[in-house]
């Protein structure tokens, strides 16, 4: 389970990552993308952080 958490949280900050780069070059202000993206990235860093108690 532990090593699932890594996995999801890995892919969840890179999407985020990537989602917000994605954004920021089709030129628009901050919208929903840039949002969902923000969370994606959140999300990550936090079922990372959760899976470093995971035994």
């Amino acid at each position: 389970m532990r090593t699932l958490n890594y996995i999801f949280s890995v892919t969840s900050i890179v999407l985020g990552i990537v989602l917000i780069l994605f954004m920021l070059t089709q030129d628009v202000s901050f919208n929903i993308g840039i949002a969902i993206g923000i969370v994606l990235v959140l999300n990550g860093l936090i079922r990372l952080w959760f899976a470093q108690d995971d035994h």
